[in-house]
């Protein structure tokens, strides 16, 4: 893939309750980052069409973690390599698998975000990630074993860089798309909104000190932002 630039095309928009879905094509070889919520693949499959593209031209699909908002239309690509990082596919199933089970599930959600008590409207928090889980989650949506490719032994795309931003959800992965002007960085949830994270509907970060460097850290990459639950802006590398 040297010597082609990649260009980065917004599928589907973020915004409170669903997740950014993002083309990057390079003239040949068509990735896409994330794949939205179930209800949401009818206008995935819509924004491909519009761009001349089906669901067999896909061959690469990159997921910067495994929360079900961002990897539920996986299976609408069969035959997609799928490239994310073993620790947030195992974390996450291990997490969905705890909160689906009705005996229980609280104490071990506490496994995964050990910090939620120290949120306000904790049990509020805890009902309603119990409630998506069990109207959403899908294990068999996310792919099958044979497509995945994990980044911590697969190297990606050349162009593609993972920056690891684990406060969200260990092992996520925001993504640094190189090109010869300022880079484009899709963020994923390391970097929900450019301001206003409170009026996102998702999960509280697993480790919220480690979330706010992460978030400085992408904030600090002078060029255009993608996060994963708003609009795309330019970004001029402040900190703030």
């Amino acid at each position: 893939m040297l010597g082609f630039q990649w260009k980065v095309d917004v599928l589907l928009e973020g915004n409170w309750r669903g997740a950014s879905s993002v083309l990057l094509t390079n003239g040949r070889h068509p990735v896409l980052v994330d794949t939205g919520m179930p209800h949401d693949g009818h206008q995935l499959l819509s924004a491909l069409a519009e761009r001349g593209l089906k669901p067999a031209d896909i061959p690469c699909i990159i997921n910067t973690h495994f929360h079900l908002d961002h990897v539920s239309n996986n299976h609408l690509f069969p035959q997609s390599v799928i490239y994310a990082t073993q620790q947030s596919h195992d974390w996450c199933r291990a997490l969905y698998a705890d909160l689906v089970d009705p005996v229980g599930w609280k104490a071990r959600a506490l496994k995964y975000y050990p910090e939620t008590y120290e949120y306000e409207r904790s049990e509020d928090l805890m009902d309603k990630l119990r409630k998506i889980a069990l109207r959403w989650w899908n294990a068999r949506h996310i792919g099958s074993p044979s497509q995945f490719r994990w980044i911590e032994t697969h190297p990606l795309p050349d162009g593609i860089e993972a920056l690891f931003t684990s406060g969200h959800v260990p092992g996520h992965a925001s993504l640094i798309v190189r090109r010869d002007a300022e880079p484009i960085v899709v963020a994923g949830d390391a970097l929900l909104t450019r301001a206003h994270d409170d009026q996102v509907l998702t999960m509280i970060p697993y480790c919220r000190a480690q979330y706010q460097q992460d978030r400085q850290k992408i904030l600090s990459i002078p060029g255009r932002i993608i996060p994963g639950h708003d609009q795309a802006f330019l970004n001029h590398g402040t900190t703030k």
